[in-house]
């Protein structure tokens, strides 16, 4: 077989290729470092979660891929050289100044602010000195922001989102109404009365459930951001109302039908993956939760633009927005300063 012929050069030989001609550009040495040092987090969250938890290493993975986008922006000359010389103190202050202007977001926001937070600030930090130590390198922390949270938004958004899933269930019968719709109405209702964090809604088991006491209750462990600094957490049992533990009731019976098809254990866990998911009957996971709930979010916020209601605030579609937005309502109703 005959194959295309190609044209010749003025001298005689034939081109080169352009893609040949592309220089492809090395990755730094500083990198390669900070990969390896990665590798060896991962191990240990593997081997010890302890030692190195899920939300701990997604930090360290994110504080990575935001060291890489700001090498090529420009950190110091040598920054790219070697790990020491990305974690110097001039490179670590480029670093954070990038960071803080917002400049390396690789995801949309909601808010119309692109610039960071504080808090942001405090875990790049801290990451940074976790390489450091961990590579036994000297490493000059820089001052560090206080604690700041994002703000809040009206209470009327809370409503609304309560609204929508009412409006969703009232679609279908109760005995047809599909899973998921059952679980977001209990776990809103959950979030009304109990305000759990992410990782406090994750972590509830069936036995932290009351639903036969007067008033029925939740048993909470409390997770405060910034970590119980040594202290031992002490259980909290929050009243429920009653909606809230009808709704509790429902999905109680769509769990226990969920578990049935289970081979092995069942899980002792309060919120379970629901069909289409195939880990249909599994214990949903923080992510899982957010999604769920950024999936209402944005469901609502459509509705909203699609009414052109003017706003100054966006349902927020992260669930410690809402959780601390309900707090403040709360806190306001019952003079808590």
């Amino acid at each position: 077989m005959s194959s295309t012929a190609r044209k010749i050069s003025a001298s005689g030989d034939r081109p080169t290729p352009a893609a040949a001609l592309t220089p492809v550009p090395s990755t730094p040495a500083a990198i390669l470092e900070l990969e390896r040092l990665l590798d060896v987090f991962r191990k240990v969250n593997r081997a010890d979660k302890a030692l190195v938890s899920d939300s701990r290493l997604q930090q360290y993975e994110w504080v990575a891929n935001e060291l890489a986008l700001a090498l090529p922006l420009g950190l110091t000359e040598t920054a790219g050289d070697s790990l020491a010389e990305l974690l110097a103190p001039d490179a670590v202050q480029a670093y954070l100044l990038y960071g803080r202007g917002g400049h390396l977001r690789t995801n949309p926001i909601v808010s119309t602010d692109p610039t960071s937070y504080d808090t942001s600030e405090r875990i790049r930090i801290f990451c940074l000195e976790a390489f450091a130590r961990q590579a036994q390198l000297p490493f000059e922390t820089p001052d560090l922001p206080p604690w700041g949270l994002r703000p809040t938004v009206s209470p009327r958004l809370a409503v609304l989102i309560t609204e929508h899933l009412e409006e969703e269930a009232g679609q279908w019968p109760a005995v047809d109404r599909p899973d998921i719709i059952v679980r977001g109405l209990a776990m809103w209702g959950v979030m009304r009365d109990v305000l759990p964090r992410l990782g406090e809604l994750e972590s509830m088991l069936l036995d932290d459930l009351e639903l036969t006491e007067d008033p029925p209750t939740l048993t909470l462990i409390r997770q405060p951001q910034g970590g119980l600094r040594g202290k031992m957490p002490d259980p909290e049992n929050v009243p429920l109302t009653a909606d809230t533990a009808c709704r509790l009731d429902e999905w109680l019976h769509r769990r226990e039908r969920l578990t049935a098809r289970l081979e092995g254990g069942v899980p002792r866990h309060l919120w379970l993956s629901t069909p289409p998911n195939p880990d249909a009957g599994v214990q949903i996971h923080r992510r899982g939760i957010s999604k769920w709930y950024k999936k209402v979010a944005d469901a609502v916020q459509i509705k909203q633009d699609a009414a052109g209601v003017a706003e100054e605030d966006l349902v927020p579609t992260r669930w410690e927005t809402m959780r601390r937005t309900l707090l403040a309502q709360q806190q306001a109703t019952e003079g808590t300063p």
